[in-house]
């Protein structure tokens, strides 16, 4: 995006911001700013918590330790959960919520600001204004594309908690004016792992996170069908392998997955599952295909709690940056990440490392030396496409690295 294009974005969101902020007092909904030291202390004084958890699987799966934590905080509390309908299956069985309510968020990105802006604001008002919150949530520290900031405020939730709109130079430009959406903003701009982020709002809100730990919840019914299909796998290992990603630039090439299935299948006696979203799987047939035997293809086939059932069950996970490699973090499972960053990229960066590489398990990130080009613009966009750079014989040494 331009420098002029950027500027003219930025004021268009700030005008769209404001307006919705002038509907909001015209409506009568916005509480007053100015709570006072006491009662932002006062614990007791939360009963009702609207939670605001819209953006991706991997996202959801590093918040987990937040919902636990917000759990233990406020055991009496009526914690209300709004998310994605991506990730409403992984949620599901969440201990920690009493209620979920499914935003949808279908919408071309082109339209996302004259769409979403609206549909997020009529959620808020015309939905949850009605169950009278206490207090909103939302503990996304990176650009809210989204709109759900818009959700918090016409919510008319005393107390709307959030990550400041200066916090990284993307969000000051992609959401500039949000800070009028909140009554009390964070303004860490620290770069720091995910996981880190959502327990230091667990602290500002006057807890004491008592782990970090990530976890998932699946049934009986799950856990059954994972072993149905791995029931004649009789090798000695199972591997995941996770080809797809949000992003071409972020996918490593299909043939070097080939390449090193071969591979763990001769050094390693292991048999192989793919997995992956309804977009992979033409990617995960063409790898399936070139594998055969001891091979199973699930891309497309499998809910998000199935795949967790089936990374439980694995001893190596092998993939780009994906929702998928954060589930199995979340189920203890070794990984070796393949990643399009490069090594000199900003840490503040969505693609970064710092602030989602595999959280508390054993392993090993490949990343490529530098960017070989300007890192402060490419950043606004997708990172420089470095993937390509990274070999299967990298990712040997990893695994026999990882497994030493």
């Amino acid at each position: 995006m331009k420098r002029n294009s950027i500027t003219d974005y930025s004021y268009l969101i700030y005008l769209q911001t404001k307006a919705a902020y002038i509907l909001g007092r015209i409506l009568n909904i916005i509480q007053p700013i100015g709570i006072t030291q006491k009662e932002n202390d006062d614990k007791n004084n939360i009963r009702k918590v609207l939670v605001l958890k819209t953006d991706e699987i991997g996202d959801f799966v590093l918040a987990t330790p937040f919902l636990r934590e917000l759990r233990l905080m406020l055991p009496n509390a009526r914690i209300t959960l709004v998310l994605s309908p991506t990730t409403y299956n992984l949620v599901e069985l969440c201990p920690y919520v009493n209620e979920i309510i499914v935003y949808r968020q279908s919408v071309p990105r082109k339209l996302r600001p004259f769409i979403l802006s609206w549909r997020a604001f009529k959620l808020g008002y015309c939905t949850l204004r009605q169950k009278h919150f206490d207090i909103a949530l939302m503990p996304r520290w990176d650009t809210d594309g989204y709109y759900s900031a818009y959700i918090a405020y016409s919510s008319g939730a005393k107390r709307r908690v959030g990550y400041a709109e200066n916090v990284n130079s993307r969000k000051q430009i992609m959401n500039k004016g949000f800070d009028l959406m909140f009554t009390e903003v964070l303004h860490d701009k620290m770069p720091k792992h995910e996981v880190e982020r959502y327990l230091d709002f667990i602290r500002y809100l006057g807890g004491k996170p008592s782990s970090d730990a990530l976890e998932l919840w699946i049934d009986s019914i799950d856990d059954k069908y994972a072993d149905q299909i791995l029931n004649n796998i009789s090798t000695k290992m199972l591997v995941a392998f996770c080809p797809g990603a949000g992003a071409v630039d972020r996918q490593w090439p299909p043939d070097r997955f080939i390449e090193l299935g071969h591979w763990l299948k001769k050094n390693y006696d292991s048999s192989i599952i793919i997995v992956g979203g309804f977009n992979d799987k033409t990617l995960g047939k063409n790898i399936g295909d070139a594998l055969k035997e001891e091979t199973i293809n699930l891309t497309g086939s499998t809910t998000l709690r199935q795949t967790v059932a089936l990374l439980k069950r694995c001893h190596l996970y092998v993939g780009n940056d994906t929702g998928s490699m954060h589930i199995a973090a979340a189920m203890g499972v070794p990984i070796i990440e393949i990643s399009c960053f490069p090594v000199d990229g900003p840490n503040w960066h969505w693609n970064s490392p710092l602030r989602f590489g595999p959280w508390k398990v054993p392993h090993k990130i490949l990343r490529t030396k530098n960017s070989g080009t300007n890192t402060s613009v490419a950043c606004y966009g997708n990172a420089s496409n470095t993937i390509f750079e990274i070999s299967v014989e990298q990712v040997q040494n990893a695994i026999q690295e990882l497994f030493s």
